[in-house]
């Protein structure tokens, strides 16, 4: 995984498709759980750009990813109070409690060892402070639903989840499963890996992830290691905002808070 993403040109020019539109949400959700001119880690930062709308908003921001490739460009936007740094958030160059937030979007999903990362998270937040996780909720049945849906209606389907509609349908019935299983049999986090699919031809859509990602896993972690949760779900839009207030877990997108 660390090689793929270290050399991939095409990967990294899916980033460029992470512009500030498309990382608006995120980066205002940091916002609102970040006090006055906090110091704030950015974890797989990607291109950098949502570490750069952050210091914008006057924080004090270090932007991290795992491959030196996708930060080439982001060194330009350094000054004072943003830096990049190529590390990995499973062994994390910081200081214990140097943050006052630690945010990622679009990470997990991608981790090969989620306890690891989480508890450097913890680690590296300051007593009080927040971290913020945001990403696809690979366990939601929703999202295979509307693959589903959006094969029906002519569209094309997502790589290697949805590309056909009883593909769609076996990964509605497995994530229905799933969430049962989470939800209401197990009482601790169950972390659950898969293979990443690096092919050329089948990168996006989440078809590099290393963990099925579950907002019921992250929460059952934190609360066990002392965390608040401050919100299950936010969600994106009128739609998303609906969905995480009444279903928090069931949400496609994990938009979680918690406090130390």
């Amino acid at each position: 995984m660390r090689e793929f993403y270290e050399t991939s040109e095409t990967y990294k020019d899916l980033l460029a498709a992470h512009d500030e539109a498309y990382l608006r949400h995120y980066v205002e959700l940091v916002i609102r759980n970040a006090p006055p001119r906090a110091k704030i880690l950015d974890l797989g930062c990607g291109n950098g750009i949502s570490a750069k709308l952050l210091n914008q908003a006057d924080f004090d921001v270090v932007g991290t990813d795992i491959s030196p490739l996708f930060l080439e460009d982001a060194r330009a936007w350094e000054n004072p109070s943003l830096q990049y740094q190529v590390c990995d958030v499973m062994e994390l160059p910081f200081e214990n409690e140097s943050f006052d937030v630690i945010c990622s979007n679009e990470l997990v999903e991608h981790l090969p060892d989620v306890q690891t990362a989480l508890t450097e998270m913890m680690r590296v937040v300051c007593k009080g402070g927040r971290i913020v996780i945001s990403g696809p909720n690979l366990c939601s049945p929703l999202i295979p639903l509307l693959d589903w849906l959006s094969l029906m209606s002519g569209k094309s389907g997502r790589p290697v989840w949805g590309e056909t509609k009883q593909q769609a349908l076996q990964q509605l019935a497995r994530n229905c499963r799933l969430y049962v299983q989470k939800r209401f049999s197990t009482k601790s986090p169950d972390f659950i890996y898969r293979e990443p699919d690096l092919q050329v031809d089948a990168i996006g859509g989440d078809s590099d992830s290393a963990y099925y990602a579950s907002p019921i896993d992250l929460a059952r972690f934190f609360r066990s290691h002392g965390f608040t949760i401050i919100k299950k779900a936010v969600g994106f839009g009128i739609k998303g905002r609906i969905i995480a207030g009444a279903f928090p877990y069931l949400s496609p997108y994990i938009t979680m808070v918690v406090e130390k």
